[in-house]
Parts: structure tokens; C-alpha cells; sequence
């Protein structure tokens, strides 16, 4: 029936390759062969989440089960979307065209915070109920994974379990105790859910500050699950029909960071590093060369020119390049010299433009962030740059960062003179607030208004001379900020401000912040309240999510940010944060081949 009636309608829409399917390299399967039937929502449109190299190993993970047959599901785009409403088509899976409705579960991927109201919408097109309680045994089962689980409760109601940390080893027992359980009651399935470690069931838990559970059969604090090694390799990946976001292969080289910069959640909630051996590394991307066509390959990790043996992957990769016509990126570039000879290595003769990443305008600023990067850093990486032909660059600010003054502002507008100064053709600022993270050192922070930001902008507004500025909206990082480190009672924002139509809230042409605020105004919700910097000592709305760094860690950091002080990265010196123990650790190129 759905496959009938979008007939009628893909020749009405934009993009109609966003649902039609059949791509190469998807995964069919017959039904009646399987026992559990599994939707990937990504709620955004195709081209975006087809970007997402989570989403493909998860789908890879599911459909290596003999038992189980996932599916892709996207969020339709408003023209789409305001047609399947018109003729009640309901929300449907790409490879099968299957009504969501009709499947056993549906996992929900959350990005970032101001998707929320997307999902909502998926719900409704699903025709699923849009609260877990509301639900009944024979709708499917709704879980959430992504880094938005480290803080579930401002969207904790919609779902009936939530993943909090790596996917690939949950997945496959989330998906054998749904087989096991399928007819039971849906408490019963929930409950056993609950049992395995990263599981968060939110109705097992009251909506307190931090939630408490609700028997003793659940913990009392959700555990992250952690992969020890990155064993994974895709082994399919499927070629779209038409250009993404990120149209190219992309690679996960490293999962974890330790530099530890005080503001960067993943930072923290990615603990600890594991590199992917490079053999493996070059070995994937071999194989997805040879079935995919792609030309492009992109070395993805938090870090990637941390990587121990980034160099000879590299090198290797060049080796590559001189039988296939391919090109590979590194999603952004190092500040220091090995991180611009490297760039140098990976662009071959292109010379178009590099990105890096100060945060912020001052050395007394950097230190606060624990940002180890020097004024003498930036000047020789950039000088080292432009002598070896690079002509563009790109530098990305955060302002309203704790202890800020304008002088670090006015820092900024120095920075942006000298790299012009260096020679470069275009010198372009990107410019964002800081947003308070949970399980951050600054997750106690307070976060600056929209109105500190008009002032911040005035200031860096000097800038002019000698480069293009980007701003980000204040308003839409407003929102986040008051979703990021909201507690359960800020969903009653997210469904009213759903109520009244707000849409795609990520993509700043469709961000509608009049709804927004008279959500805001209609629950009564205080926003200076929720902006607020938090003591020390006080009850989070996240402190029942186990990420395994210890609060008392990110108190102790956030001390030492204010008295300036920097922390080393811990490969050198453990920190003693809390994540290792003695199955979970850094896990380096070395180590990983001294095992095998």
C-alpha cells in the first residue's frame, strides 16, 4: 500500500531519491525469515544521516545477526512530510516501505539536543504514540542511543530504553533479549532490558533530581557501556543515490580523546582512547574503495592526528593513491607542525584550506579550558602553512567561556590579524557560544545570554579587517544549552514547543525561536535559572548516568580551570579521572598488535 501511494507522490516532492531506496550494498532481507524487525530512525533527512558512520555500524552490526533485518528510517522533509499528513501515509522503512508501526523496534539516534522536536514528529508520523507510557504491548519498542543518553531526561518520557555508551556489543543483546521476550508484557521486556549494563529504562525511575529507581531491581546509577578494543569493521556500506553531506568513505581510526579539554563532552564521555590497528584501517578502507566507487576517504576520530601511527597510515594511504585515483581527509588540523605536515601529506598537491581550532583568543583563556596550545604554536603552524601553499584558513572561537574578559575577546581579533598578516588569501572566524556540557569540568559553569553575545559580537566585529566572520545563533545555542543540562520537567518544553509546530530546530533557516520562548513562557520555566552556574555540590539532573570519569574529577578540574592551572593529556601522566580499570584502558597501535 505505501509503495502505491508514494507513486502519486514523489514527483510532487524535493529530492524524491531521499525515499525511494534500492541503493547499493542496502540489506534485504525475507520477513518470514527473521525474528525481530528493527527501524534506525535518524531524525533528520537522508542526505544527513547517510553521513552518519554511526548509523552505518550499527545497521552493519544488526544485519550480520541471522535473526534480525534492520532498516534505515530518515525524517521526511517538510514538503514530504506535510504531504504523508495530507493523505495519512504513514511513516515508513527505506529498504521494505514498511509502516514503523508494524516493526518490533525502532532505535532512535540523538545527535545533538535540538533534534528533539524531530523526533516527535517521526512518532506522530509513525502513528506511535509519542510517551512511553501511553504505549501498548504491540507497538514497537522504542529505544534512544547517541550521545544525548548521557543526559536523558529532557527527552526520558518518549522512550522506553535508552543506550548510554558504545553500540555495537548492546546492540546485539538488546536485539537477542527482544527475541527471547517477544509476547510477553511490555513491562516484562523492559525489565529485561534493565539488565544489561549501558540499559537505561526511564520508567523504571522517578523524576527527581537525579532520578532515583523506583524498586531494587534496577541501579541505583546506569553504568556507560565501553567497548574495550574497536574490533568492528563495516563491511557493506551502501551507496546512495544521491549527494550527502559528507559524500565520501568515512573511516573511525580512534574512538576516545585525552586531551582533555574542560568544555569538549566527547572529550569526556568517549573515555578512554582506542586506536584501531592501521592495518585494519587501511584493510576497510580497501575493501569499501572496491564496492563503493567513492574516491574520498575521511580518517575519522575526536583527534585523528593523535593517532600513533597516523604517519605510516598516511603513508601508506599515499601508496594507495598512486593505482587508485582517491583523496583523504582528516576532519580538522592540529596546531602545531606535525598537524600542518601531515595536512600537507593528506592534500597532496591541493592547497585549498585548513581548519584549526583555538577556542579561544588569549593564553590566559586557553589555560582555563585546558587548551595546551600556545601563542608561538598558532604563529609557526600557520607560517608553516602558508610557506607550504595553503591560501585559506579557518579558526574556530567559542566566547562566553568561564573567566572571560574582553581582553579575550580583543585576543581574538589579534589572532585573526596575524594569520592575515601571515599572507593567507581568506582568513575566515567561525564564532559560537559556549554551551555547558554534562560530565564536563564545566558542567557547573554558568552559561552567557544572547545579550552578552550582541557584546561579544561588537567587539569581534574589529575583525573585519582582516577576516570574514561567521556567527552562530545565540538563540538556537540558548535552547541548547537549556535542553543540555535540563532535568525531566524540561520536556514539558520540548512537547509544547512541538505542539506549536516548531521542525528541523538544527537548521538555522527553520529555527523558529518565538516558539521556542513562548514554550518557555507557557510551562513557566525560568531561563536564568536554567542558565545558571551550578555549586560544586549539587544534585544534576544526570548524576544517576555513570560515564565512568568521577564527578569528583570534574570538580577538581573545574577548580584548577578558575585558578588557571592545565591539566597534561593523560597518555603521559594518568590522571586519575576514574574511566580505567583493568578491562577498560588506552588501547594503542602498539598494544593492540603486542596482543595479537
Amino acid at each position: 500500500m505505501i509503495l502505491k501511494m508514494l507513486h502519486g507522490i514523489l514527483d510532487r516532492i524535493e529530492k524524491p531519491s531521499r525515499y525511494i531506496g534500492g541503493e547499493y550494498n542496502q540489506t534485504i532481507k525475507d520477513p518470514s525469515s527473521v525474528k525481530l524487525r528493527v527501524g534506525l530512525l535518524f531524525p533528520d533527512v537522508y542526505e544527513v544521516g547517510m553521513s552518519n558512520l554511526g548509523l552505518a555500524i550499527i545497521y552493519d552490526v544488526l544485519n550480520d545477526m541471522q535473526d534480525v533485518w534492520a532498516e534505515r528510517i530518515f525524517m521526511p522533509w517538510i514538503d514530504m512530510m506535510n504531504m504523508m499528513r495530507d493523505r495519512n501515509l504513514p511513516l515508513f522503512t527505506i529498504e521494505s516501505k514498511t509502516a514503523v508501526k508494524d516493526l518490533d523496534m525502532l532505535g532512535v539516534s540523538l545527535q545533538h539536543e535540538l533534534i528533539y522536536t524531530n523526533v516527535l514528529h517521526a512518532l506522530d508520523l509513525a502513528k506511535i504514540p509519542l510517551l512511553a507510557e501511553h504505549r501498548a504491548d504491540t507497538d514497537p519498542i522504542v529505544i534512544a542511543g547517541g550521545p544525548c543518553t548521557v543526559n536523558p531526561e529532557p527527552i526520558a518520557p518518549v522512550f522506553d530504553a535508552m543506550v548510554v555508551g558504545d553500540g555495537e556489543g548492546i546492540a546485539r543483546e538488546i536485539a537477542q533479549v527482544l527475541i527471547e521476550t517477544k509476547g510477553m508484557r511490555r513491562h516484562e521486556r523492559l525489565k529485561a532490558l534493565s539488565k544489561i549494563e549501558g540499559v537505561y529504562v526511564p520508567s523504571f525511575y522517578d523524576g527527581s533530581t537525579p532520578p532515583k529507581p523506583l524498586s531494587r531491581d534496577v541501579p541505583e546509577r546506569v553504568k556507560r557501556r565501553i567497548e574495550p578494543i574497536l574490533v568492528k569493521k563495516l563491511t557493506k556500506r551502501i551507496v546512495p543515490h544521491m549527494q550527502l553531506v559528507h559524500d565520501r568513505i568515512s573511516v573511525e581510526i580512534m574512538r576516545g580523546c585525552t586531551r582533555g579539554c574542560r568544555f569538549c563532552q566527547a572529550g569526556f564521555i568517549y573515555r578512554p582512547v582506542r586506536e584501531k590497528p592501521s592495518a585494519e584501517v587501511l584493510d576497510e578502507i580497501l575493501n569499501a574503495l572496491t564496492c563503493t566507487g567513492y574516491e574520498e576517504v575521511g580518517l575519522l576520530s575526536l583527534s585523528s592526528a593523535d593517532h600513533t601511527a597516523i604517519s605510516s597510515m598516511v603513508e601508506e594511504l599515499k601508496k594507495v593513491s598512486d593505482t587508485k585515483t582517491i583523496s583523504v581527509s582528516i576532519p580538522s588540523t592540529r596546531l602545531d607542525a606535525f598537524g600542518v605536515m601531515l595536512a600537507n601529506n593528506v592534500g597532496g598537491a591541493r592547497r585549498t584550506g585548513l581548519t584549526f581550532a583555538p577556542e579561544a583568543g588569549t593564553q590566559r583563556l586557553r589555560n582555563v579550558i585546558n587548551k595546551n596550545v600556545s601563542e608561538e604554536d598558532f604563529v609557526r603552524a600557520l607560517q608553516l602553512a602558508r610557506n607550504n601553499g595553503w591560501r585559506r584558513v579557518k579558526l574556530y572561537f567559542m566566547v562566553g567561556l568561564p573567566t572571560e574578559t574582553d581582553e579575550d575577546l580583543r585576543g581574538i581579533v589579534s589572532m585573526s590579524k596575524v594569520a592575515k598578516q601571515i599572507g593567507f588569501d581568506l582568513v575566515t572566524l567561525s564564532v559560537a557560544m559556549f554551551i555547558p556540557k554534562p560530565h564536563t569540568p564545566f558542567q557547573f559553569a554558568e552559561q552567557k545570554g544572547p545579550e552578552y553575545f550582541e557584546h561579544a559580537r561588537r567587539i569581534l566585529l574589529q575583525a573585519k579587517r582582516f577576516a570574514k566572520i561567521d556567527f552562530h545563533d545565540p538563540k538556537m545555542s540558548l535552547i541548547e544549552g537549556i535542553l543540555s543540562r535540563g532535568d525531566r520537567k524540561t520536556f514539558s518544553a520540548v512537547l509544547s514547543v512541538y505542539e506549536l509546530g516548531a521542525c528541523f530546530d538544527s537548521w538555522q533557516n527553520l529555527f523558529d525561536y518565538q516558539k521556542w520562548s513562548k514554550a518557555l513562557e507557557t510551562i513557566g520555566m525560568d531561563v536564568e535559572q536554567q542558565l545558571r552556574a551550578r555549586t560544586l555540590d549539587e544534585p544534576l539532573a544526570w548524576d544517576h548516568i555513570d560515564i565512568g570519569v568521577d564527578r569528583a574529577y570534574l570538580a577538581k578540574e573545574f577548580e584548577k580551570a578558575l585558578r588557571g592551572e592545565t591539566t597534561l593529556d593523560c597518555r603521559s601522566v594518568c590522571q586519575a579521572c576514574g574511566v580505567c580499570n583493568s578491562t577498560v584502558r588506552n588501547v594503542l597501535e602498539k598494544d593492540v598488535v603486542q596482543t595479537s
